[in-house]
């Protein structure tokens, strides 16, 4: 150990033999007491024996070696959580071109993108570089679905808006879950792209079931009836008593299709049906009876 902080570094790093389980864990613990000692030098050495990539680079950033920095980020670093670390660095020391370097490097990685991608938008932006920061944008839609992530595209398209929204969701549909499928499908009102979106689903939490359910009721009353009744009549027939709540909720949704229908009596029938059916249930009737208005 003293010779690997003297900087005599070998292939065995800092251990006599195989290095044991706790010696990364081990290593940052030293890596903090050399730093809060100000032994600069020394930590650079033992950080570079032990590989430890990002704590090497980053200390070499706040020791104002700026490009020797990104020299050894740009050769080492392989993950996209890594080049985060160091481009933030960097960008806490005013280096933008090279936080924004070693960025956008980071994301020809393999593994998740999002947080880089983002970060590197909000970067390139805030620099005038709005290029780049639309091109960043994309990246992390693509791999973070999410209605926030779609009007980052937006925002930053201007005229070319038409031509990525189309894009965007293209690959919404093809890679997308029903959940943020249905999120932004109904910001956009695209409301039977949403019902699909339920329909090609195995399971969908009731949350985004009940959002379409809700969007579809007059445009497409036969699928939330449908829908709605599965819901109340799976709560009802198992006589889930502490459920019954829900299962009228539901019924309400369903009344609300039937009228928009125009099929005022075929609600009536169906809501007597329930009531001969379900008369037993004493906690359950009275619910219903709500429903006749």
């Amino acid at each position: 150990m003293q010779r690997v902080l003297q900087g005599e570094i070998t292939e065995e790093e800092a251990w006599e033999g195989e290095a044991p389980e706790y010696a990364d864990d081990l290593v940052v613990a030293r890596l903090k007491v050399l730093e809060r000692q100000g032994r600069d030098q020394e930590y650079l050495h033992l950080a570079e024996a032990e590989g430890q990539t990002v704590l090497y680079a980053t200390m070499l950033v706040r020791l104002g070696r700026v490009q020797e920095a990104v020299g050894y980020g740009l050769q080492y670093l392989g993950l996209t959580a890594e080049a985060l670390t160091l481009a933030k660095a960097l960008r806490q020391q005013g280096a933008l071109k090279e936080a924004l370097q070693i960025a956008e490097h980071g994301l020809t990685f393999q593994g998740p993108k999002a947080d880089l991608a983002a970060w590197l938008s909000e970067l390139a932006l805030g620099m005038g570089e709005t290029g780049r920061a639309l091109a960043a944008a994309q990246i992390a839609f693509q791999e973070n679905l999410t209605l926030t992530a779609y009007r980052r595209v937006q925002d930053l398209a201007g005229e070319r808006w038409p031509a990525l929204k189309a894009d965007l969701l293209a690959h919404l549909a093809t890679a997308g879950d029903a959940a943020s499928q249905v999120e932004i499908y109904l910001s956009e009102g695209m409301v039977n792209e949403a019902v699909q979106a339920i329909d090609a689903e195995t399971y969908v939490g009731y949350d985004t079931l009940e959002r379409v359910v809700d969007a579809a009721i007059q445009s497409h009353p036969d699928w939330v009836i449908r829908h709605c009744r599965q819901q109340a009549e799976s709560i009802m027939d198992a006589g889930k008593s502490n459920y019954y709540h829900h299962a009228v909720r539901w019924l309400g949704k369903a009344r609300a299709a039937y009228r928009s229908a125009g099929r005022e009596a075929e609600w009536q029938a169906y809501l007597r049906e329930l009531l001969t059916r379900h008369q037993r249930k004493y906690s359950l009737v009275p619910q219903l009876e709500t429903l006749r208005r």
